[in-house]
């Protein structure tokens, strides 16, 4: 993606970081920069900006920034690089855990621009791939336990074994056009 068209969100509560920050990523070619009111950052903010990477600095993390992250994070996913001089352990891993997908303690100078956001888009990027492929397994695994749910209360219905109780269920799914879960749903609806 073109740097031109690439739109970041710049958030800083100093002026005079902001405005260094400004200059730094227009100097490395980025042309859309957009920003909000550094103290209600919120999901809605970033929803409507709708940005490719959200860049804040900070002094210091605040628990409400943290939040705020975490709710960026489960709501309206996007790469976050956080600036910020707090050097310590437990304040990296807690901003980590919001969903920040670069944390450095020095700022950027023109020629780290775009590797550092590159980096953290790769970054994130492959965190979601790993969260999405998370969310599947367990709801395969969801699936699977609704199946076996519905089959034992067939079984046990029909007094039949299991294979025969599945290959019905499978066939019922198929004659309806719907799922084998949809079908294991509505038998386990109807049994109670």
């Amino acid at each position: 993606m073109k740097q031109e068209t690439f739109r970041i969100l710049l958030i800083d509560s100093s002026e005079e970081r902001f405005n260094a920050l400004f200059s730094v990523l227009k100097e490395s070619g980025y042309r859309d920069i957009v920003t909000c009111d550094p103290t209600t950052v919120t999901v809605n903010c970033v929803a409507e900006l709708n940005p490719h990477i959200v860049l804040i600095d900070v002094e210091c993390p605040s628990r409400d920034t943290i939040e705020q992250l975490s709710l960026i994070r489960d709501n309206c996913p996007k790469p976050v690089i956080l600036l910020s001089q707090d050097e310590n352990v437990k304040s990296i891993e807690a901003v980590i855990q919001s969903g920040v997908s670069a944390y450095l303690t020095e700022g950027i100078v023109p020629s780290q621009a775009r590797p550092v956001i590159e980096a953290a888009m790769a970054t994130f990027a492959a965190f979601q791939s790993l969260r999405n492929e998370l969310a599947e397994t367990k709801n395969q695994l969801e699936n699977r336990k609704v199946i076996a749910k519905a089959k034992g209360i067939f079984m046990e219905k029909e007094n039949i074994p299991e294979n025969l109780a599945y290959h019905r269920m499978r066939k019922f799914a198929m004659d309806q056009k719907c799922s084998l879960v949809e079908v294991a749903r509505q038998m386990i609806k109807a049994s109670e």
